[in-house]
């Protein structure tokens, strides 16, 4: 009778780890769409994105219409109307104005995603808006974030190449007793950005082939429930040889199991995070500022694509993209208005050059149409994420907050206050979009009724449940944009 225990309560231990085996199967969390269920912040499903578009913009015809939500879109954004229910567009914002010295463009892209003021030529700088969220939410995807960008050569200037090429920056961190967290200047690492496709597409899918990837996922699909579904018959004829206790306790494992298997079933289509095309060899650049013409055109389009599907796959939900660096002198020939308008400005047609037009109306021309069109390209990568499904069932830009800038306001005075800043999406609901909130600018020297980005950072962290009383040099109240 006693052996027969041993042998059943073997039995029993034996199954519940067979049990357990079957339930932390490797690959399974990927099925469920985060990669770590156990975790708070991974669920529901809140991806960021920083899109960084180089030499400020065209502002005197980048101002919104109306006002709170009566607003309208600028001319600056023709194909935009689609997306305007998604966009919640901020005026007024300060970043660094008041502390303008030479080396504008470094100085924008040092403090764009920081809030604060870099120091020439130094790693020296405190951690990014994009790192923090990317520490919020560890564990619940495989790449903690990734930087992109399209060129890696561009010229700079006094501040140097670490905030020309960079907006990504890791540095210190300190969780406070009132749980708060704190982010001093120290010791920080740039992290630079991809810009090669074939590298891109490898990091995030080595390994996979984009022909064979919809039927290999049925197949580990099809497989993980199976395991589910050798298990579930044990129930049955288990269930009558325990306690009470332990009856309960296997219910409860089983209604797990059950759950599970609900999800699995509920999962989004193996095709539906497909990786794009792989890429071909990769392109020597041109010049300088990296690809040119329509081979630049097809790495835009191709990184656009790519971090649709990074967000799609969930391998990561924290991307910064850099459409150029800082103070680029990317060439916009291959656009005809830009091209037609270059005639006249005696064939200029670089975008750092335009964006200095001063009194030139031909030159001024060439920026305007430079702009225009950037804001063109960019609602393509718009229109990418609200094409693709996630998997609650909502487009991909609901669960999402996108913000876009530059790092200067107006190209040609090369400020940092009233920067160009939209948020797309609504971070599955946390975001109230289709409003334009206005702030005001500095009058003079007075910044005293002036926000900056640094408030408006404290707001977006809480969105993702990061708590901060201060941000950078001048954060120092949580904004009231998404109220």
């Amino acid at each position: 009778m006693d052996a027969k225990k041993d042998e059943l309560r073997f039995d029993r231990r034996r199954f519940f780890t067979t049990a357990g085996v079957g339930i932390t199967l490797p690959m399974l969390p990927s099925l469920l769409w985060s990669p770590n269920a156990s975790a708070a912040t991974c669920a529901p499903i809140k991806r960021f994105m920083f899109y960084h578009f180089p030499n400020g913009h065209y502002m005197q015809e980048h101002i919104p219409t109306g006002a709170g939500a009566t607003w309208g879109l600028p001319s600056t954004m023709p194909t935009w109307a689609p997306y305007k229910q998604d966009i919640t567009f901020i005026t007024g914002l300060e970043n660094q104005q008041r502390r303008r010295v030479t080396g504008d463009h470094a100085l924008g892209a040092g403090a764009l995603l920081t809030a604060r003021m870099p120091i020439a030529n130094s790693q020296q700088m405190s951690m990014s808006v994009d790192q923090i969220i990317a520490d919020a939410q560890a564990g619940c995807k495989g790449l903690a974030s990734l930087q992109l960008g399209t060129g890696n050569g561009g010229p700079t200037d006094s501040f140097g190449t670490f905030f020309t090429r960079n907006i990504s920056w890791r540095s210190t961190s300190t969780k406070n007793a009132d749980g708060t967290m704190s982010f001093p200047v120290g010791a920080g690492t740039p992290l630079g950005k991809i810009i090669d496709a074939q590298t891109a597409f490898n990091k995030l899918f080595m390994g996979t082939s984009p022909t064979a990837s919809s039927g290999d996922a049925q197949m580990r699909m099809a497989l993980r429930k199976s395991v589910l579904d050798s298990i579930l018959p044990y129930q049955a004829s288990l269930k009558p040889k325990l306690n009470t206790a332990d009856s309960a306790k296997l219910d409860q494992l089983f209604t797990g199991i059950r759950s599970l298997e609900m999800q699995l079933q509920n999962a989004p289509a193996p095709g539906s995070c497909t990786p794009p095309t792989l890429p071909g060899p990769a392109k020597n650049p041109t010049d300088k500022n990296g690809l040119t013409g329509t081979d630049y055109l097809a790495q835009g389009d191709f990184m656009h694509s790519l971090i649709a599907v990074a967000f799609q796959c969930d391998i990561t939900r924290v991307i910064t993209f850099m459409l150029g660096d800082a103070v680029t002198s990317r060439n916009y020939s291959f656009v005809p208005a830009v091209a037609a308008a270059g005639v006249a400005a005696g064939g200029a047609t670089s975008d750092h050059q335009s964006s200095h037009y001063a009194g030139s109306a031909t030159l001024q021309e060439v920026y305007h149409q430079i702009s225009l069109y950037k804001m063109i390209w960019i609602s393509t990568f718009v229109q990418k994420m609200k094409a693709a499904i996630d998997a609650d069932g909502h487009d991909m830009l609901y669960n999402s907050a996108i913000v876009v800038s530059s790092e200067i306001g107006d190209g040609n005075r090369h400020n940092h206050d009233n920067l160009p800043t939209m948020v797309l999406g609504q971070l599955g609901g946390l975001i109230k979009p289709n409003r334009l909130v206005q702030y005001p600018n500095a009058v003079g020297s007075d910044y005293t009724a002036v926000k900056t980005y640094g408030d408006f950072y404290i707001q977006l962290l809480s969105l993702f449940d990061v708590k901060v009383t201060a941000f950078g040099n001048d954060g120092k109240e949580a904004l009231a944009w998404n109220a």
